[in-house]
């Protein structure tokens, strides 16, 4: 476990959508420009919608921030907005160790139909490699299919489908993507399934879902015991300490109950690693299990050296 760094929390709120795009079949949206983040202090909530967004890591990984942003028609187009490299988005996702996914310029038009989402990419400049239209692409799309309204999502760019400048196809009635799948021997397992687990990066900035290969049906003790054990992704954190043995793992009526070993309490040797540790077991498991508490033990005993909320989502951006 690293020691001595004070890591603090990067929590955002659930994903709610309520309200954005309800009883119509069809939707179309008109071409817009990047909105840019705003600093709040106090806001009128009512005027306000809670939207995902999706951004790049210093790292490289495809990572949710949620942002409460002014209700608007044309929400989704406006959620893209935020998304693009504009001076004041870029200088704001910066503050939180984030690039944005989308080359400033960029306009958007986007049509629903059927619960597939049309984006149109109007003015987008090139992306410098492959890699970036990728990053790009995952972002987009996974941003659109938060809204209850989308399954899939249709890129276009200024109306043509043709692959970008560096190879990139764009997608068709695409559904959301795993994000930041690890590599290595888990990869190569056929006949799983992808569970998302969630790591803080190494400066405790962000918090990153990452999907892993596990067995067609994990359970909540597998899922835990993965978390538990880390992961060799490059610039992620394990909360763990090291020989913390998983001892039981149980969900009833929503809430779920962890026992650990006697050595997760080296936790409290450095500051707000439980409350990382907890954060990071409590969204792994309300991801795959749809949890709603989380008790930590040790040896059979509760244990929360410091106070732990459980967190309603990941990054928040104000």
């Amino acid at each position: 476990m690293k020691k001595g760094a004070t890591v603090f929390a990067a929590v955002l709120a659930a994903i709610v959508f309520t309200g954005c795009m309800h009883g119509e079949k069809r939707q179309e949206e008109p071409a817009v420009t990047a909105p840019a983040y705003e600093e709040e202090t106090e806001v009128n909530e009512s005027a306000f919608v809670k939207s995902t967004l999706y951004f790049i890591s210093d790292e490289g990984y495809v990572v949710p921030v949620t942002k409460l942003i002014p209700w608007e028609e044309g929400i989704a187009a406006a959620s893209l907005g935020y998304m693009t490299s504009s001076p004041e988005n870029a200088d704001a996702a910066r503050r939180m160790g984030l690039v944005p996914a989308i080359p400033d310029g960029t306009r958007f038009s986007i049509s629903i139909r059927d619960g597939n989402a049309l984006v149109d990419l109007i003015g987008m400049p090139p992306l410098p490699d492959a890699q970036a239209e990728l990053d790009m692409i995952r972002a987009i799309v996974n941003a659109m299919t938060e809204f209850p309204t989308v399954t899939t999502v249709t890129i276009t760019r200024g109306g043509s489908s043709a692959p970008l400048e560096n190879g990139t196809e764009l997608p068709v009635r695409q559904t959301a993507y795993p994000l930041n799948v690890e590599e290595g021997e888990l990869a190569a397992s056929a006949g799983g399934a992808l569970v998302t687990l969630y790591f803080p990066n190494s400066s405790g900035a962000v918090t990153v879902p990452v999907s892993r290969p596990m067995s067609a049906d994990p359970s909540v003790y597998s899922v835990a015991a993965a978390l538990i054990s880390g992961t060799s992704s490059r610039g992620l954190m394990n909360c763990f300490p090291e020989n913390t043995l998983l001892l039981g793992a149980a969900i009833e009526n929503g809430a779920a109950t962890v026992n650990l070993s006697g050595d997760f309490k080296q936790v409290a040797a450095t500051e707000g690693m439980y409350s990382l540790a907890y954060r990071t077991l409590f969204l792994s498991l309300e991801r795959n299990f749809g949890i709603t508490r989380l008790r930590i033990q040790v040896n059979g005993e509760d244990y929360s050296p410091e106070d732990a909320a459980a967190p309603s989502g990941v990054n928040e951006a104000r």
